[in-house]
């Protein structure tokens, strides 16, 4: 009888070992991260997605405490935190025994990154969206009072002679207003809804106008954008709200890439290996000449059939927009962006020549 007893427990504690690692096996096959705690916070268990997450060993999280662990206080419920970039969703979750009184507590870690980056670009269009309504009013509004000022400063401007007093003051005044007019019809251009036209834009202009709408941008992180074109005149087809929308949007992308300092170069040319395309090449350097990897982040995203899930702000409507118009975007040397635009012909009749720097 001894005998059966001693091997019927034997078995029962090789059972219980081999139940044992299965659960670890599975509990380490887990996306998520969970470790173990005793009443006190000290970690008597973690499985390996929370070892990878805080980069230690199993033999070095055990015995640590909370705080020591996680350099921060223990917060029930859900709660949020910083690792090496990424964001993780905390949840901890207490643990009973079989008399149903508190024994320590499970602390489950996920790396919910990309949801918080898609909810963080959500709000930023959002707000954006709501800036567009206001700033539509406000431009609106801004019209009559621009009208009038230009208009008294040009019926002054006619009674003064060139070198008198007020002349060069006047002029600067007109010449502002006039700016100021074309900014805010081009951003109300942009505001409007598609209306399928495909007339034949100059692309020089259009992108002069739209560095004058990005300077701000440009002057907060210092960055210096040069416009290069090297045919005349650079005719391409497409609507011009939607183009400037999408190339507005991919700017602001590449200059947020470029981070502070350093330049922005624009190049427009006829495309070496087809005629009937114009390429818009986008380059950038950091402030000590070394180029940006555009190609692995706006290029990407604009190009490939299946994108990174949290593309730049914009980047999907422009997208959208450039296929649209039969556009199509690829990687230039050294990082860069190349946008091929189908080309016009400058005694195109047959379509609506359009002025973007009307």
């Amino acid at each position: 009888m001894r005998t059966i007893t001693k091997k019927s427990r034997q078995d029962e504690m090789i059972g219980l070992e081999s139940l044992g690692v299965r659960w670890t096996s599975i509990l380490d096959a887990l996306s998520e991260g969970i470790s173990v705690h005793s009443t006190s916070g000290e970690i008597l268990w973690a499985n390996k997605q929370l070892c990878d997450t805080y980069h230690k060993s199993l033999s070095e999280l055990k015995g640590l405490n909370y705080e020591q662990a996680f350099h921060n206080e223990m917060i029930s419920g859900n709660t949020q935190e910083h690792v090496s970039g990424k964001v993780l969703s905390v949840l901890i979750e207490p643990l009973f025994d079989e008399q149903n009184q508190p024994c320590g507590f499970a602390r489950i870690v996920r790396d919910v990154t990309e949801k918080h980056s898609a909810q963080e670009q959500l709000l930023k269009a959002e707000r954006l969206a709501t800036l567009g309504r206001i700033l539509s009013g406000v431009a609106h509004d801004v019209g009559t009072p621009l009208n009038v000022i230009s208009g008294y400063a040009e019926f002054l401007l006619a009674r003064t002679k060139p070198g008198e007093q007020g002349h060069k003051e006047l002029s600067s005044i007109i010449n502002q207003s006039k700016r100021i007019a074309t900014l805010l019809g081009d951003t109300l251009d942009m505001a409007r809804a598609p209306q399928r036209r495909n007339d034949v834009l100059e692309l020089e202009p259009l992108l002069a106008g739209l560095l004058e709408m990005v300077a701000n941008e440009l002057r907060k992180s210092g960055v210096k954008a040069t416009l290069t074109c090297t045919i005349s005149p650079a005719l391409i087809y497409g609507e011009a709200s939607q183009l400037r929308q999408a190339l507005f949007n991919i700017l602001l992308n590449a200059v947020q890439e470029l981070g502070t300092g350093g330049n922005l170069d624009l190049i427009i040319e006829q495309s070496p290996d087809a005629q009937e395309f114009l390429t818009l090449t986008i380059r950038g350097t950091g402030t000590s000449d070394v180029a940006c990897d555009l190609s692995s982040s706006v290029a990407r995203f604009l190009a490939e059939d299946d994108p990174p899930a949290t593309p730049g702000l914009g980047l999907l409507l422009a997208r959208q927009i450039l296929q649209g118009a039969g556009a199509s975007v690829g990687s230039a040397k050294g990082g860069g962006i190349v946008i091929r635009l189908l080309a016009a012909s400058a005694g195109e009749t047959n379509r609506s020549a359009t002025s973007t720097s009307e």
